[in-house]
């Protein structure tokens, strides 16, 4: 009888319109409030509290034919140490991690390829990044080498394989990044016609979580971070949308 006058109970709430348990698909997916190109059917969320946090929580996301849907996370993740800054308010070396939608163009690691969507870089001692602002025709570029033309100051570069388990697996972010990048014969490297604010910051990666925060980057555990290294699908136009929760929801 006490299990009738429940059930009874909950259909007069039904009959009424009101209802004891929030519907299925009140909140929308985050994905679905941002500006997205046509055809972008993944997407990663990095999202944390306030502006000033050193913790995220990061999340796939694939559109299907009924809208999207998670398919990974949500998964705690570590920021630069002085949190989010929008991204076109970012300086270098001032430990914060932009904040806006990226591309995510290639990947790159101190390990083998694991079945990577996107174009993987499998790095070795050579392999470099400078984001040297003494230099800005090579900044923010991926490098196979450091020429003897280039004068990158050691805290100014990164020689990749140094950073071991870090760099294990990394995917490339779209911040700041140079346009019109090709090969210098004369300078042995690669340089960029469309060059990058020198004053920004570069070297802006997915990376594996080691330390409890970055420079800047966005860092998780590796297991995660080799499952989106594999996820990731070029042809799907990835994208990811990185803030705190409220400011991506109304700024993105």
């Amino acid at each position: 009888m006490r299990r009738l006058g429940i059930l009874l109970a909950v259909l007069t709430l039904a009959g009424t319109g009101l209802s004891t348990v929030p519907a299925q698909g009140a909140t929308s997916p985050l994905p679905a409030s941002l500006d997205l190109p046509a055809g972008t059917k993944q997407v990663l969320t990095v999202t944390s509290d306030r502006w000033s946090s050193t913790r995220a929580w990061l999340s796939a996301w694939r559109k299907r034919a009924d809208g999207w849907h998670r398919v990974h996370g949500p998964v705690k993740v570590r920021l630069g140490w002085n949190g989010f800054v929008r991204a076109a308010n970012r300086r270098q070396s001032t430990g914060t991690t932009p904040a806006g939608t990226f591309t995510m163009p290639y990947a790159f690691g101190n390990r083998a390829d694991p079945g990577a969507g996107l174009r993987y870089r499998h790095v070795d001692g050579n392999d470099v990044w400078p984001y040297e602002p003494r230099d800005p025709a090579t900044y923010n570029i991926y490098q196979p080498y450091q020429a003897s033309t280039s004068h990158w100051r050691t805290d100014y570069r990164e020689r990749l394989a140094s950073y071991g388990y870090q760099y294990a697996y990394a995917v490339v972010l779209g911040f700041n990044l140079p346009g019109g990048v090709h090969w210098s014969k004369t300078r042995h490297q690669y340089v960029a016609s469309d060059r990058a604010d020198t004053g920004r910051g570069g070297g802006i990666f997915l990376h594996v979580q080691k330390t409890r925060y970055t420079a800047g980057c966005v860092a998780g555990p590796l297991k995660h971070i080799r499952w989106v290294v594999r996820w990731l699908d070029p042809s799907l136009k990835p994208r990811i949308a990185m803030g705190p929760r409220a400011w991506v929801k109304r700024a993105l």
